[in-house]
């Protein structure tokens, strides 16, 4: 099973889905759907993690920027993506919560 969709079992997937519900009711307080949202991530400049932030929203007409910090060690990567609603979001983030060294702005 795929780690990302792992909702039961322990205290810290209770967590992570109360912060969810919480961050849903915020997006949907602050945004009116459909829309384009902007996510933004800093990742090690490695090819592996920005591939796969490209795998995730591929499919989505989505528009990528990406900018190098100054020793070249990060790279800032921002995504413009159009979603019908806040559950269109949360499934990015849960999907981008897998890859390892990213942080999410």
């Amino acid at each position: 099973m795929d780690k990302r969709f792992e909702v039961l079992g322990n205290d810290k997937n209770q967590h992570t889905d109360d912060f969810y519900v919480k961050f849903k009711e915020k997006l949907e307080q602050a945004h009116s759907f459909p829309s384009d949202y902007i996510f933004k991530y800093i990742t090690p400049s490695e090819q592996s993690a920005i591939a796969r932030l490209h795998s995730i929203f591929e499919s989505a007409y989505s528009s990528f920027t990406t900018r190098d910090s100054k020793n070249g060690k990060y790279t800032c990567v921002t995504i413009k993506v159009p979603v019908n609603d806040a559950d269109d979001i949360i499934i990015y983030y849960r999907q981008t919560a897998s890859i390892e060294g990213l942080m999410a702005l």
